[in-house]
């Protein structure tokens, strides 16, 4: 007998012929989950599985990478192994009921699902004594016969399913230490792309790396970190904005100029567009026509992964992957050019004289 864990995809066994493409890709971050954590695993495809050589308590780390739907720590033996199997490691529990999960990736094996879960049901019935419960059983002892070997397990982790991170191009994530924008990072990572992380920092730089580390975890690759210090960064304009009596534009053009920053490192590292955690009318640089204007200043695409969710749907996201403690645990600080009150329906005329401006300042270009 031998520990395995068992890894299943969903979205990547649609992909056709380029399926192939997909599967290996996804293999090959499996593999670099590992080697992070020191493991040099062994990692197959057969029969829609993959199968991992590495020690049960891996498959945390393995049900992390994208494109992975769910994960098995498993005891692989010959079919007629597994009453004793059972015997001896069943015999510490004593579960209210319990049902068999017997399933045969291929129909190769000459016993149909039902006749081993009823034969295992069975034996274990008459060796424990047992209740079965097919409904809500408190044990689960699943069985997947994989090229003529049964794949024995306990639990079924749950993936973040997608598709393998670096398999698309390079996006620009802007990041701050809140809840949302870190989301968005994690679902175009799941989505297939390769991150780049831009902050403007706060004081908060350490909890940005913090924060990256995090998203590290579902990434084949190290994800950059680009660090811009807010103050230095936005106070030309801020003075230009009271200078003109327009600081109600502040927030506006804070995020226009954070989004030009993106553009001009995307162009630099190759990126095809920029990534926020833009949620539609959560504060005032994300109404309709704010986010509109926002949009006109850059030439490349925005990718708004949170756009139509609420703040409860992205709070349980960054619960569940790691990201939400990390918020609660940072110190607050109010932005210091956050003026009294602010635009929240800009014109574009009032963009346009505020960038003309800027321009006659020589703080503009495009």
């Amino acid at each position: 007998m031998k520990n395995l864990i068992i890894v299943r995809y969903g979205e990547i066994a649609l992909k056709g012929k380029n399926r192939k493409t997909f599967e290996n890709k996804l293999i090959e971050n499996i593999k670099r989950a590992l080697e992070r954590k020191g493991v040099v695993a062994k990692v197959r495809s057969t029969q829609g599985r993959l199968i991992v050589d590495a020690p049960h308590e891996f498959a945390e780390i393995v049900r992390r990478v994208p494109g992975v739907v769910s994960v098995s720590p498993a005891w692989k033996m010959a079919y007629e192994e597994i009453p004793e199997f059972l015997s001896t490691h069943l015999r510490n529990m004593n579960p209210a009921s319990f049902k068999i999960d017997a399933r045969r990736i291929n129909k190769a094996f000459h016993k149909t699902s039902q006749q081993i879960n009823e034969e295992i049901g069975a034996f274990v019935v008459q060796h424990f004594g047992w209740k079965v419960n097919l409904n809500q059983p408190e044990l689960v002892i699943g069985i997947e016969m994989i090229e003529g070997q049964a794949y024995v397990f306990f639990e079924t982790k749950k993936g973040v399913g997608g598709l393998p991170s670096s398999i698309q191009g390079r996006l620009i994530l802007l990041m701050s230490v809140g809840i949302d924008s870190p989301v968005a990072g994690f679902l175009m990572l799941k989505r297939g792309v390769s991150l780049t992380v831009l902050h403007f920092d706060q004081g908060h730089a350490d909890l940005a790396g913090r924060i990256v580390d995090v998203l590290n975890q579902y990434s084949s690759e190290p994800i950059e970190l680009i660090v811009v210090n807010h103050r230095e960064y936005f106070q030309p304009y801020i003075t230009e904005l009271e200078r003109m009596g327009k600081r109600e534009w502040t927030c506006v053009i804070c995020k226009t100029l954070m989004l030009k920053k993106a553009e001009e490192i995307a162009k630099e590292r190759s990126a095809l567009g920029i990534v926020t955690g833009d949620s539609l009318g959560q504060v005032a640089s994300q109404t309709l026509e704010n986010l509109f204007l926002e949009s006109s200043v850059v030439k490349m695409p925005i990718y708004r992964p949170l756009i139509g969710m609420d703040k409860d749907e992205t709070v349980k996201i960054a619960r569940e992957i790691g990201t939400f403690e990390l918020f609660t645990k940072a110190a607050r600080h109010s932005c210091p050019f956050r003026p009294f009150s602010v635009v929240t329906r800009g014109s574009t005329y009032g963009l346009n004289k505020i960038l003309e401006h800027f321009k006659s300042k020589s703080l503009w270009q495009g």
